[in-house]
């Protein structure tokens, strides 16, 4: 019993912080207004997360087995392009799963959690990895200079589509980028 009420305890915490930052953003949502919505005290926040980033680096755990778990073992065997389309569209239906209100808290110059390397960063990466040696992709950059900068554009198609307030199709915009990168990446053969 024990067991259960700390982690509806913790789940609480989670949900208030959550829904404090959508309302007043990251910087806006303080420790203390957490504590009272999830009707806890101070210490009790800081039994299960040190900062408030432990609950933004909290929201990437179930993309992060998503794509563990799903998208790792659906890409296995597929062509170069085909996988990189499902990568795309894994991605953009994360975000949109995720949802326009907590993208926009994610979406703050305290997240941390960007500059990490996640899962999909190395799926991604033995993708293009393979996609080189099969002779599929053009091997211009190294596969991290290639991940990087595909994040760079994923993350900002997203940031887009925050400022937009979802006004276009995400995974439509992500493909058609898609599109446009691999005009650039597929070697003579694949063209």
């Amino acid at each position: 019993m024990p067991y259960k009420k700390s982690e509806i305890t913790k789940e609480a915490v989670y949900t208030a912080a959550l829904e404090l930052m959508v309302e007043k953003g990251f910087r806006g949502a303080t420790i203390r207004d957490i504590c009272k919505r999830a009707n806890v005290s101070v210490g009790t926040f800081y039994s299960y997360y040190e900062s408030k980033r432990d609950i933004i680096r909290e929201v990437y755990l179930p993309g992060d087995a998503f794509f563990l778990e799903t998208v790792a073992r659906e890409l296995q065997g597929k062509p170069t392009v085909e996988q990189l389309r499902l990568f795309f569209h894994y991605y953009a239906r994360l975000n949109i799963e995720t949802g326009l209100d907590i993208l926009k808290v994610l979406y703050n110059p305290d997240n941390d959690a960007f500059r990490q390397a996640r899962p999909m960063h190395t799926i991604l990466y033995q993708v293009i990895e393979e996609g080189q040696l099969g002779g599929h992709l053009r091997r211009m950059w190294d596969p991290q200079t290639i991940v990087d900068y595909m994040f760079d554009i994923l993350r900002g198609i997203c940031y887009d589509w925050c400022l937009c307030d979802a006004g276009f199709d995400l995974e439509e915009r992500m493909l058609a980028l898609l599109d446009l990168i691999l005009s650039g990446l597929l070697s003579e053969d694949e063209k």
